[in-house]
């Protein structure tokens, strides 16, 4: 017996081959949305469904979804394919969850005065034209005890 793949499981049975075959187009949609959006609209929108020659696009906000609305009919054409023909499209405002808060920056700790005596030290062993040492002396200078 061989291992099946998800593919030929899904194309098995009659709903879920017309699952698939939905699924498939939706991400034909998709992939047409993308090319035919202006490069800064492309990750605020998805297709979300397609049914009667009628598309839905869900747009992350209102000035996305007013855009795409203002490029609809172009997008219709642009969208239609062989199989389907886009007679109208939908655009519904459908906010997705926001990203994690980012980590504050956390700022790296100042030397302690054991690690001042140290970068003292090197400074004076330094010769006296280094980039090095130059560096170093400004670093100290802003370092507060």
């Amino acid at each position: 017996m061989t291992a099946r793949s998800l593919q030929e499981h899904l194309n098995s049975g009659d709903s879920m081959a017309r699952l698939a075959a939905h699924a498939q187009r939706l991400l034909q949609f998709q992939r047409l949305l993308e090319v035919a959006l202006p490069e800064a609209l492309r990750p605020h929108a998805r297709v979300a469904n397609f049914r009667l020659g009628k598309l839905l696009i869900h747009a992350a906000n209102g000035a996305v979804a007013t855009k795409v609305r203002q490029l609809g009919p172009s997008l219709a054409s642009d969208l239609s394919n062989k199989e389907a023909k886009v007679t109208q499209i939908e655009v519904r405002v459908q906010a997705r969850n926001p990203l994690p808060p980012r980590q504050a920056h956390k700022r790296p700790t100042l030397p302690g005065a054991k690690q001042k005596q140290g970068l003292t030290n090197l400074v004076q062993e330094l010769p006296g034209e280094s980039p090095l040492k130059r560096a170093l002396e400004r670093l100290l200078l802003t370092v507060k005890e």
